[in-house]
């Protein structure tokens, strides 16, 4: 049941990604694959976490490293690259499995640099969206939980995968990841 919770979580991430980020299907990369919410509000969260009165925040990162969300980065990532005129040309001249080989390792070790700070942004975006005792109850119970409907209803109603990429954090692990694939296919 736990697990059918998680996959839903990231089935509703996915899709978040898939239609806010633009996930092109039929691309060039679509091969590329790893292994493997936000607020409404119009501003962009601070990178630095304010950590909740109630105790949310801390709940809010058990959650997140408990479902697996803190991999949305990985995801964010690969659909931010894959079509990106670097991968592009380097399929060309490279061919497609070394370019996806050096794309998912690249994207692997961008994502561990960046991993605490990840969590740390999901947990502010989820311990501001929900209470302590709502993340607890939909972390030990999953489906089963009072809040599971309502916590599904909001996910489709905010803009994660907007709210995570535009936040500095991802920007800058972008800009990592880049840099490193440019030194990567050098000819």
């Amino acid at each position: 049941m736990f697990k059918n919770f998680v996959f839903s979580l990231f089935v509703t991430l996915s899709v978040v990604t898939y239609s806010s980020v633009g996930y092109a299907a039929g691309g060039t990369i679509t091969g590329l694959k790893m292994p493997g919410q936000a607020n409404s509000f119009d501003l962009i969260l601070p990178e630095r976490t304010v950590k909740s009165l109630d105790g949310s925040y801390a709940v809010a990162e058990q959650f997140i490293r408990s479902t697996g969300l803190h991999k949305s980065l990985s995801l964010l990532l690969l659909d931010s690259v894959k079509n990106d005129e670097l991968v592009e040309n380097a399929i060309s001249q490279f061919g497609f499995p070394l370019v996806k080989n050096t794309v998912v390792s690249n994207i692997k070790d961008t994502t561990n640099h960046y991993r605490q700070d990840w969590v740390s942004l999901l947990a502010s975006i989820y311990s501001e969206q929900f209470n302590s005792n709502t993340l607890r109850s939909i972390l030990e119970d999953g489906e089963n939980s009072p809040y599971y409907s309502e916590f599904v209803a909001l996910q489709g109603k905010m803009d994660t995968a907007k709210i995570l990429s535009d936040s500095n954090i991802f920007k800058e692990a972008r800009s990592d990841l880049i840099k490193t694939l440019k030194k990567n296919f050098r000819s």
